[in-house]
């Protein structure tokens, strides 16, 4: 087949050399549309099509129908040597995976906003190798720069964030069955989804191998609404964490639902052991140990994390989408970012510091080291990797290559081939320098009020709990030299080390050979599983399958409302138990003790868990690598079906100008 097309393919080149000789004066071959500078990349139903607006859906509480995750081929045209990537060219990568629409709002938009799972760990469009990736599609950022700029200016902290890439995308949504053709969706952004592994944050891994104070690390979580089916710990509300965490549960983001045992989860919500109460009881009762903040928090990522919210006026900033994570035997860090669809102008634009509403991060500044760190960092960042000209030339740079497609575009904010298909207004090269003038303007402000965090303490500043320093100049918080010498005490403090991930890979039992008989069982707590927040249905509840409530902290039970029977309460038709996170039992009323965190000893004879003999393990291998083989089987066919074999080139293969000098930079 390759050769035949590459046949072909010179047959059609001679004749063209042979017409254009016979010409007096030749005439140029018009533009080929579906070829396109950026990588191309097609997302192809290989089953059941994506959902529309119609989608059938279920009683809640249930998933989103528009969420629906489908199997898909990620066709990739990716070429690295100067050549056009033509929609009918060849591909250079076909993975298959799972993918599924997201967002909240933006869920709705025409330019729907895709999560990609790669069935195998693979390096899609040449990031690091991993398996989960978005293709976000800004529609309100007509300049389609916020987030490739927003996650570049973290980076240049020189910690993670998730590394990007422009691209155009096809979808393969054509309603009727008996048409294939991709359709064009407009210029996406291609990322990273912020995960754990060691080509991103890079956690140790925790699970039921992790003992006492080996379960100190390997978490994440972030704020964020409850949606269906996300794990959120029943963290105490107590006077600690309504001041500083404003009653609010987190979204549990690392470890993975389905490898946690309840000791695990005890561990995270008892408030002597977890990472989130010990941060608010600092924050409540020890603000006079003004050196003792370094020990729950990693203060440098604070700082990093309030400098990028502040300068790109985040409207989400502090509020949501808002991540940490806190690594074996490191403190709580801020990071990564996410996120910037409503910063930098299209949200806030106010002249004054964003965090002032959120007490945490008020309290903050009622530490010595925190309000020093922030100005002296402030100005390192400013002048290198966020001064002025280095964001110059990154938007200059990284627009330029979308520039040069939609000159081959009409009406360029449209959902024409070639187009952008945002909601712009004015061109777009007005959109990058509205964009460049808000994130300077911002930056220049900050330059000028950067060193006035300084102040005499009292409760109205720092909230009435315990005691405070009277002043945040120095360790001494009798000290009140910096209101008169701000700099003599800014250059008194040392930046900390960026975090390096942890050295201690496994625990202790998995380097012992612990069996799993051994093991404490991961199981489903219906405490913790949320099943979302209905507005228009008040007689549903946030968990227990919609049906019951839970105390907070360790060993809590469901208490089911009426009809619904122990230990989720979920109807008959919910998949919201055990089925939903395959591996793990769902936990058991009688299993769960009233007291706090305890030894997996004791614990284990209150637990009803299920035991996996080996020959049941052997078929379930048996059965997934055959599983794995037909699917082999079925993408060998479809590829051979609906894409070119590779090699066979194609008609629009010129080098635009500066393509070649580009590259593959990540936004950089």
């Amino acid at each position: 087949m390759r050769a035949a097309g590459i046949a072909a393919f010179a047959l059609l080149q001679g004749a063209a050399m042979a017409l254009s000789a016979a010409d007096s004066v030749p005439t140029p071959a018009p533009f080929d549309k579906t070829c396109f500078e950026l990588p191309v990349v097609i997302v192809s139903p290989t089953g059941e099509r994506l959902p529309t607006e119609t989608c059938n859906q279920q009683r809640f509480p249930a998933i989103d129908c528009m969420k629906k995750t489908v199997e898909v081929h990620i066709e990739v045209i990716d070429h690295s040597n100067g050549t056009l990537n033509c929609l009918n060219g060849e591909r250079t990568a076909v993975y298959p995976a799972d993918a599924h629409y997201r967002g909240q709002s933006s869920l709705h938009f025409s330019k729907h906003q895709m999560t990609v799972k790669l069935h195998e760990v693979d390096d899609f469009l040449g990031f690091p190798a991993d398996k989960k990736f978005v293709l976000n599609g800004p529609v309100i950022d007509s300049s389609l720069m916020r987030n490739h700029l927003a996650h570049w200016l973290f980076r240049g902290t020189t910690r993670y964030s998730p590394r990007t890439r422009h691209i155009v995308v096809f979808v393969r949504d054509n309603l009727d069955p008996s048409n294939f053709e991709p359709s064009y969706k407009g210029i996406y952004l291609a990322l990273e989804k912020i995960s754990y592994g060691p080509n991103r944050v890079g956690l140790a891994p925790l699970d039921n191998t992790c003992r006492d104070e080996e379960l100190n690390g390997g978490w994440a979580w972030q704020n964020n609404p409850l949606n269906y089916g996300v794990y959120s710990p029943n963290i105490v509300q107590d006077k600690y964490q309504l001041a500083f965490g404003s009653g609010e549960r987190p979204v549990l983001m690392a470890p993975k639902s389905n490898v946690m045992t309840q000791t695990m989860r005890d561990y995270f919500v008892d408030t002597k052991t977890g990472p989130l109460p010990r941060m608010y009881q600092y924050l409540y009762d020890d603000m006079m140990n003004s050196d003792g903040l370094g020990n729950v928090i990693d203060i440098g990522s604070f700082v990093d994390y309030f400098l990028h919210s502040e300068m790109s006026q985040n409207s989400d900033a502090y509020r949501r989408s808002t991540y940490f994570f806190k690594d074996r035997d490191q403190p709580i860090n801020a990071g990564p970012v996410w996120d910037f669809n409503l910063a930098y102008g299209r949200g806030n634009n106010q002249k004054d510091w964003l965090y002032k509403p959120h007490m945490f991060w008020r309290r903050l500044f009622c530490n010595y080291k925190f309000a020093s760190l922030v100005p002296k960092r402030w100005r390192e960042l400013r002048a290198t990797a966020w001064s002025d000209i280095a964001i110059q030339d990154f938007l200059g740079n990284n627009s330029a290559p979308i520039k040069r497609q939609l000159v081959n575009c009409n009406n360029w904010s449209s959902m024409n081939l070639q187009c952008a298909n945002t909601n712009g207004a004015g061109t777009y090269e007005s959109n990058v320098d509205s964009l460049e003038r808000s994130v300077l303007t911002r930056a220049r402000w900050m330059d000028e009020n950067v060193a006035g965090f300084y102040m005499k303490l009292n409760n109205s500043v720092c909230f009435p709990a315990g005691d405070l320093p009277q002043y945040n100049c120095a360790a001494d918080g009798n000290d009140d030299g910096c209101l008169t010498d701000p700099e003599k005490y800014i250059s008194a403090v040392e930046f900390p080390s960026v975090r390096k991930p942890s050295s201690r890979k496994v625990c202790a039992a998995a380097v012992d050979g612990a069996t799993n008989d051994s093991l404490e069982k991961p199981s489903i707590d219906p405490c913790w599983l949320s099943a979302g927040t209905y507005i228009k249905d008040g007689s549903l509840t946030p968990f227990c399958s919609g049906y019951g409530s839970c105390p907070p902290g360790p060993g809590a039970t469901c208490k089911c409302t009426q009809g619904r029977k122990l230990p989720t309460c979920a109807r008959s038709d919910d998949p919201i138990g055990a089925p939903m996170i395959p591996n793990a039992t769902v936990m058991q009323a009688s299993s769960l003790s009233s007291g706090t965190f305890s030894a997996n000893e004791n614990r284990s004879r209150g637990f009803t868990t299920i035991v996996i003999s080996s020959g049941i393990l052997a078929v379930c291998v048996m059965f997934a690598h055959q599983r794995y083989r037909r699917r082999q089987q079925r993408v060998n066919r479809q590829t051979a079906l609906l894409y070119p074999p590779v090699g066979v080139a194609t008609s629009s293969s010129a080098t635009p100008t500066g393509l070649a000098a580009s590259g593959l930079q990540y936004g950089t």
